[in-house]
C-alpha cells in the first residue's frame, strides 16, 4: 500500500500523507460525536421525564366540616379519625366549626388532641371559631394565621376566612386582596376552602348574604381558573357546577341535626386522591356507603 493508500477504520478515513485531511476527518468524527451527544440527551429527556412525572406522589386527603367539638363526649370525630387510619389519609382539610363555643380554649385543646399530632390540619375558620376580636384572639393562638395557602405539586389550595370581624359573610379588604395575588400563581389546579357557601341551601343565608361581593368573587375565581370550592355551614351535603367550578357543601361531622334525619346516613366526610391527571372524589357516610362521587381534571 502507497502513502496516499486510504485506511479505513470504521466510519473514520486517515490519509497517510497528508496532514489536512487528517484534520478535516477529525472534525468529522467531532461532529459525528456531537450529534450523537444531542441525541443521547433527547433520549435521556424523553426516559426521564415520565419517570419524573410518575415520581410525584401526591398526597390523598380527606375534607370535613362542622365537628362542633366541645369539652364533653364527641364519638363521630373519633370515629371518622379511626377511619382515616384505616384508609392511610393523613391530611384533613376542615372547612370550619371545628369547635362549638367561640374563644374556648378548652375546646380548641380537645379538639387538637383527638386530631393527635400525626395528622397534618388545614382549617378554614366557621361561626363557631371565630365571632368577634376576642375569639379570633384565641384562635391565633392556636392556629397562626386566619387565612393562607399551601400546595401540592401542580395544585394550590387556598383557605379562605369568612368570619373575620366586621367582615363576616365576605371575603374582602385585604383578605380579598391576598386572595387575588395567590390566585395569579400559575398551579393547574386552584381549590378553595371556606366555611359560609357561596351558594347556600337557604337565601340569604352564608355569602348569599352580600350577593354583589358573592358574585364578585364568583368571576374571581372562574377569570382565574379555581375548578373546586368547597364549604360547610349548611350542614347537609350539596354539590352544583358552576361556570365549570364545582361548588361542594361539606356535611356535618357532629354537629346539630334535625331529630328526623338519621345520623349515620347524614354524617359525612370526603375522600380526595390523584387519578392520573386529575382528581377523584368520595362522598362517604360513616357507615361506609359511597353517597356521591365525582373527579375533576384539565
Amino acid at each position: 500500500m502507497n502513502k496516499n493508500s486510504l485506511i479505513c477504520s470504521g466510519q473514520t478515513y486517515f490519509f497517510l500523507s497528508s496532514g489536512c485531511c487528517i484534520v478535516m476527518s477529525v472534525k468529522h468524527r467531532l461532529r459525528n460525536i456531537r450529534s450523537e451527544g444531542t441525541s443521547l440527551i433527547i433520549a435521556l429527556a424523553l426516559f426521564l421525564v415520565p419517570l419524573f412525572v410518575q415520581a410525584q406522589q401526591y398526597i390523598p386527603f380527606a375534607i370535613i366540616s362542622d365537628t362542633h367539638i366541645r369539652a364533653g363526649n364527641n364519638t363521630v370525630y373519633p370515629a371518622f379519625l379511626h377511619k382515616m387510619e384505616g384508609q392511610k389519609i393523613n391530611l384533613i382539610i376542615h372547612t370550619g366549626d371545628a369547635i362549638g363555643t367561640p374563644g374556648s380554649a378548652s375546646q380548641w385543646t380537645r379538639f387538637l388532641e383527638l386530631t393527635g399530632s400525626g395528622k397534618t390540619l388545614h382549617l378554614a375558620p366557621g361561626n363557631h371559631d371565630i365571632r368577634g376580636e376576642a375569639s379570633l384572639a384565641v384562635y391565633l393562638r392556636f392556629f397562626p394565621k386566619p387565612y393562607y395557602s399551601f400546595s401540592d405539586g401542580d395544585t394550590l389550595f387556598v383557605l379562605l376566612n369568612t368570619e373575620l370581624p366586621e367582615e363576616e359573610g365576605r371575603i374582602t379588604g385585604e383578605q380579598l386582596a391576598w386572595l387575588k395575588t395567590e390566585l395569579e400563581k400559575p398551579f393547574r389546579y386552584k381549590f378553595v376552602f371556606l366555611h359560609e357557601p357561596l351558594y347556600p341551601l337557604l337565601p340569604e343565608h352564608g355569602l348569599d348574604k352580600y350577593k354583589e361581593a358573592r358574585d364578585n368573587l364568583h368571576r374571581l375565581f372562574v377569570t382565574k381558573g379555581v375548578l373546586l370550592v368547597v364549604s360547610g355551614h349548611d350542614h347537609i351535603y350539596g354539590r352544583t357546577t358552576k361556570d365549570g367550578i364545582r361548588y361542594v357543601t361539606a356535611a356535618t361531622l357532629g354537629g346539630w341535626l334535625p331529630s328526623s334525619m338519621k345520623s349515620s346516613d347524614v354524617f359525612r366526610y370526603i375522600t380526595a386522591a390523584r387519578k392520573g391527571d386529575g382528581y377523584s372524589f368520595i362522598v362517604l357516610d360513616m357507615d361506609d356507603n359511597t353517597k356521591d362521587q365525582f373527579t375533576i381534571g384539565r
